[in-house]
């Protein structure tokens, strides 16, 4: 192994968080790469590279952020991609690999081309699954863009001897398509402003939802719990849902639209609970990031996160169909802000420990020192 290894991470980096030279992005992106991004910086042992495609390029764009270094390459239309099977963005970060000459190459991800990328490289690679999207497929409605990026999900898979998921859920559905691999469990951290949130309930019993509005997130079904006179008393923001999503819902149910991430913080600093019944779910983050601010978790046995949740001690799992379940659930985390407080509290030093950056990093740096030394992660 080299003194100073290079590790090139193919995923879709958040840049413009580190650089005034693109324009900031104001929807979904995945948080958990700026937190590993962050927590990098406090290592030396690897030269780490973070290679990217940008749209608001036209030529590379190259510079360091917190020891690292970032690459980020112009990119076609995503449908002249999807169409060519990534064709030209594949060729652009080929090249840029063989100048960077990596010891290792991470990929992350199927919902962009970047797995293909990583299939491309001819020497030792990892694969982190960021969403099972087979499995996506089966359990709910997808555009068609997401629908033809699943075909491409099986070779890929296989193409990579080692792959890691951030949970035993994630880790099943990877070997219902590969059986004979078997991924390395590695969680993704949860941003340090959540470590740092202070507690204030808000003084009704109120309860959280915070994601996208899509099929697989199921959010119709909360919507019903809490449309059941027993949850008249209970408020329900919905965080990330268009104002105009469920006309017609009661008073108690308030979407809230796109909302920041310092708002995020806020929003949970007085919730008594999160909710998230999704249909089929990796993680969710949101639902980790509850976990370490403190909130119990309401969640669906289709979600990865339920690994930290505590039947009846941190909150509840249940089938995500399950509407009269959901309300018995609800009415049992917000009896009184005590209980909410008490079920937030429990295993969350756990959880802190977990989902903190400095485990996340430790985890991956020994799972890079132990595929370079020529060991196969346990």
């Amino acid at each position: 192994m080299n003194p100073r290894p290079k590790i090139a991470i193919l995923a879709s980096f958040p840049a413009w968080l580190y650089t005034d030279k693109l324009p900031v992005f104001r929807g979904h992106y995945a948080v958990w790469l700026a937190a590993l991004h962050e927590a990098f910086g406090a290592q030396d042992d690897f030269e780490i590279h973070w290679v990217s495609l940008n749209k608001n390029i036209s030529s590379p764009l190259r510079f360091t952020s917190h020891n690292q270094h970032v690459h980020m390459l112009p990119r076609y239309k995503r449908t002249v991609g999807l169409a060519t099977f990534y064709r030209h963005d594949r060729r652009a970060v080929a090249r840029e690999l063989s100048v960077i000459s990596p010891d290792l190459v991470h990929a992350w991800g199927m919902e962009d081309c970047y797995g293909l990328c990583g299939k491309d490289f001819k020497g030792l690679k990892l694969f982190s699954v960021q969403g099972a999207l087979k499995a996506y497929m089966q359990r709910a409605h997808f555009p068609a863009f997401l629908r033809i990026q699943a075909l491409y999900e099986p070779s890929v898979w296989k193409a990579f001897r080692h792959i890691t998921t951030e949970s035993p859920w994630a880790a099943d559905r990877v070997r219902e398509v590969c059986p004979d691999i078997h991924p390395r469990i590695w969680e993704y951290a949860v941003e340090e402003r959540f470590f740092q949130a202070s507690r204030e309930l808000a003084s009704v019993p109120t309860c959280l939802y915070a994601g996208a509005d899509t099929p697989v997130k199921n959010v119709k079904t909360i919507v019903e719990a809490f449309s059941r006179p027993e949850l008249s008393h209970v408020t329900l923001k919905l965080a990330g849902v268009p104002q105009d999503a469920y006309p017609g819902h009661p008073a108690n149910v308030m979407p809230l639209g796109r909302v920041g991430r310092d708002e995020m913080a806020g929003l949970m600093a007085e919730a008594w609970a999160l909710v998230h019944m999704s249909l089929a779910d990796t993680g969710p983050t949101i639902a980790k990031e509850a976990r370490v601010a403190g909130l119990p978790v309401i969640i669906s046995d289709e979600c990865g996160s339920c690994q930290h949740v505590v039947e009846g001690k941190s909150g509840f799992i249940l089938n995500p169909h399950d509407v009269d379940g959901l309300v018995r659930a609800v009415l049992a985390v917000t009896k009184d802000a005590q209980t909410a407080q008490a079920m937030g509290e429990y295993g969350r030093e756990e959880c802190r420990r977990a989902l903190s950056g400095e485990t996340m990093v430790g985890n991956l740096l020994a799972i890079y020192r132990e595929l370079l030394s020529g060991g196969a992660p346990a």
